[in-house]
């Protein structure tokens, strides 16, 4: 009787390369470049607040979001605050331009939720 010795060679593969971190968008300033993000906005008795929460980078968010509000032209003060997953830019006005106010932060978010901080020409 005869035995045949077998050997099986498992072909070895290289693991995959380290996946590199996702390039960071064009705008440094816009909250909504970090993937992952959302906009939102509320209303207060002062005035408004465009509140971004992701599911991505949470620091990059806040540091955009953060440059976004200063960027911002608009008579009212502004503040940021971080919230859990994100950030929330708070604007206040005087009492007599808190409607306008609510009217320019609605707009805002709306463009903002297209992903993008450019303005259409």
């Amino acid at each position: 009787m005869r035995f045949a010795l077998v050997l099986l060679v498992a072909c070895g593969s290289s693991p995959p390369p380290a996946q590199q971190p996702a390039p960071k968008a064009g705008d440094p300033t816009c909250p909504v470049e970090v993937p992952g993000t959302s906009v939102t906005v509320e209303d207060t008795a002062t005035g408004g607040a465009i509140v971004f929460v992701t599911t991505g980078d949470v620091g990059e968010l806040r540091a955009r979001a953060g440059k976004w509000g200063v960027m911002v032209q608009t008579p009212a003060t502004k503040s940021v605050d971080n919230i859990d997953r994100g950030a929330r830019v708070v604007f206040a006005a005087k009492p007599e331009q808190v409607g306008a106010l609510q009217s320019e932060l609605r707009m805002h978010a709306q463009h903002l939720a297209g992903g993008t901080c450019q303005m259409a020409m």
